[in-house]
């Protein structure tokens, strides 16, 4: 049968890399595969391939490792993706002849994006957690182009029966994998494992029903119905469980993807995702501590710095914060400006750079330090102030430098500072040719940060400024 056409020539570049890669950092013994599992440990849940892009399955390899264990390279490469998503890090490493491993559900990364590794290279450490995976699970994938196989065919003696399977002919030709492109498979190849809701269909639909008040009763049923009405004719297709069956699946589904509905569903996903991750961030505040009672005090003065979309009130605040509970007394506490004048703002001076507004920040603590020399002052931040104070702290700050006042206590309060889901859902939304003309209509009628304003795309999980950010790169 010609249903699909075997991608032979990929196959078989991935079974000669395995052939001949050379090992740097950690020869193989003659006879064995040059590829190196990442971790010590022994395999908890094996690959499941699903019947489709959007079924349940596994789309990797569990190992029991416990926190802390160092996680290599498998293999000579370079580093695609390094940095969060859905809440978990994770690594991604493209080989010579389309092959990509992912390492999951990492504590720590120690690699960024563009970086070329050798075999055995230190890539981050174990101990993350995500959905279905607890603190010592270690996660790896291996696709060709962007399908998902079993990655435990890399570390035996190579054998191309193995490895010799149909491909889909539409592998990328030769164009570059963006960080944001990276993401989206990642979060492919995390879909669907409880076997349940069904991948990416059934989390679209339960995070539009969770949602229901934010995008509204017509829109959950939208996606709801599309959801259900593709996953069953995707089960009904592979029901019979033959090959045929598991071919025309994938006929279909690569039909519905090329149609509009497809890409309005993965938008909404990208949206709802982006919302359900924050409704969850919200759930780890307690407001039971017990304020002070005010008898003691150290002294200190405050700078509060609020988030994004902030803006002065009448009485001088920019955000709600209990400074009486806190203990800081009437003329202790100053308020950050976003104004370039330092003056009172309005929201849409939150949407500007990030790093001028760092500066702005360390102007103003030294204005502070001019009016009362000596004085340690504290710092708290909401948001995006998190961020600001970041920027400020790694690269405005010198504490040898006699204007600027000794800092003391620093807290930062539901602060992005490895990127906001949302502003990266923003830019996947902006990415599309729907979800652009959608984007830059909520841009014109609503009160919110512009979707490709300067702080939402630097807020982005994986934008070059938090990436700078955090290799020490700002200028």
């Amino acid at each position: 049968m010609h249903l699909l056409r075997p991608l032979l020539a990929a196959v078989l570049a991935g079974a000669v890399l395995v052939a001949s890669t050379p090992a740097a950092a950690s020869p193989s013994p003659p006879g064995e595969s040059p590829w190196l599992v990442p971790v010590d440990g022994p395999v908890v849940r094996p690959f499941d391939e699903p019947v489709s892009r959007y079924g349940p399955g596994h789309r990797g390899v569990d190992f029991a490792v416990p926190a802390g264990v160092v996680v290599r390279a498998a293999n000579a490469g370079t580093v695609t993706f390094a940095g969060s998503v859905a809440g978990s890090l994770h690594v991604v490493v493209a080989h010579p002849g389309g092959l990509r491993t992912s390492y999951s559900f990492l504590a720590g990364v120690d690699v960024r994006v563009g970086r070329a590794v050798q075999r055995g290279d230190v890539l981050g450490r174990t101990g993350g957690t995500g959905d279905g995976h607890g603190p010592g699970v270690f996660h790896l994938g291996l696709r060709i182009g962007e399908r998902y196989i079993d990655p435990m065919q890399l570390f035996g003696p190579p054998d191309l029966t193995k490895l010799v399977r149909l491909v889909p002919t539409e592998l990328p030709a030769g164009a570059p994998w963006s960080p944001r492109r990276e993401r989206q498979g990642v979060r492919e190849g995390l879909s669907g494992e409880d076997g349940g809701a069904g991948g990416v269909w059934g989390f679209v639909a339960d995070a539009a029903r969770s949602t229901a008040g934010f995008v509204g009763d017509v829109g959950s049923s939208a996606v709801d119905l599309a959801a259900r009405g593709t996953r069953a004719t995707y089960e009904a297709l592979a029901a019979a469980g033959t090959a045929t069956a598991r071919e025309l699946a994938r006929i279909a589904e690569k039909a519905y993807d090329q149609t509009a509905i497809a890409a309005l569903v993965n938008d909404l996903a990208a949206v709802a995702e982006g919302i359900r991750e924050w409704l969850q961030s919200r759930t780890g505040c307690a407001g039971d501590s017990p304020p002070a009672d005010g008898t003691g005090g150290s002294g200190h003065l405050l700078m509060a710095v609020a988030g994004i979309n902030s803006s002065t009130g009448r009485d001088g605040t920019t955000f709600d914060l209990d400074v009486d509970a806190l203990g800081y007394h009437e003329g202790e506490v100053v308020y950050y400006s976003y104004a370039a004048d330092g003056g009172e703002y309005g929201h849409r001076d939150t949407w500007g750079d990030l790093l001028a507004a760092g500066r702005r920040l360390g102007a103003q603590l030294r204005a502070m330090h001019a009016a009362h020399p000596g004085r340690e002052v504290d710092l708290v931040a909401h948001s995006q102030g998190g961020v600001v104070v970041d920027v400020f702290l790694q690269y405005i700050y010198d504490a040898a430098d006699p204007a600027y006042p000794p800092i003391g206590t620093v807290v930062t309060l539901s602060s992005p500072h490895q990127g906001a889901p949302l502003a990266t859902a923003a830019g996947d939304v902006r990415s599309t040719r729907s979800g652009r003309v959608a984007v830059e209509l909520a841009d014109e009628v609503l009160p919110v940060p512009p979707s490709d304003g300067p702080s939402t795309r630097q807020l982005a999980e994986d934008s070059e400024f938090l990436d700078a950010l955090w290799s020490h790169r700002l200028p």
